[in-house]
């Protein structure tokens, strides 16, 4: 699975040169803990950075792949546990009105470290999500963008609890 994030970052980072559109995004996460076992679990605000490329498909239809570092978890009994992941979205954009735009797509995370003394489980290495949001394109290139993530695997291995997380972002296309 690493070889995998290697061989994206590595497409990513060589198809800046021939993208349409490349950027940088960041902003906060609102990130918690959701299943049936994840009854003593509060939500947590943190962050996430990286970059984005676009690749026009049709006139108003884009692929927006991303790799950023994202910071999830939750509270547990007062104690903010974090999950440090690398993260590959990648979006189907569609352009609405030329500044606003739907994007939907799946999203693929690895985990890069963890606060493990306040969880006695180990997170699992992979994790897998469906991401779907907005964009505005605010002028010059400069967009905010709200997107919400939703954990289709199991955070830990013999308990029923996903990822769920709300992310807002301010970034800038060059």
């Amino acid at each position: 699975m690493k070889h995998f994030f290697l061989a994206a970052a590595m497409l990513l980072m060589g198809s800046l040169s021939q993208a349409q559109t490349y950027g940088i995004k960041g902003g906060v996460n609102f990130a918690n803990l959701t299943g049936n076992d994840a009854d003593s679990f509060d939500g947590i605000t943190s962050f996430h950075v990286g970059l984005l490329t676009e690749f026009y498909i049709l006139d108003r239809i884009t692929i927006q792949p991303e790799l950023l570092y994202s910071v999830q978890g939750a509270k547990v009994d007062g104690d903010e546990y974090k999950i440090n992941y690398v993260t590959l979205p990648v979006m189907a954009e569609f352009d609405i009105d030329g500044s606003l735009s739907i994007h939907a797509g799946p999203q693929f995370s690895l985990v890069a470290g963890e606060t493990k003394d306040v969880v006695p489980a180990e997170a699992e290495n992979f994790d897998f999500g469906i991401a779907a949001g907005l964009e505005y394109e605010i002028t010059g290139g400069l967009f905010i963008q709200g997107r919400y993530v939703w954990g289709q695997k199991q955070v830990f291995e013999d308990a029923d609890v996903k990822n769920s997380v709300i992310q807002l972002s301010l970034g800038f296309y060059f």
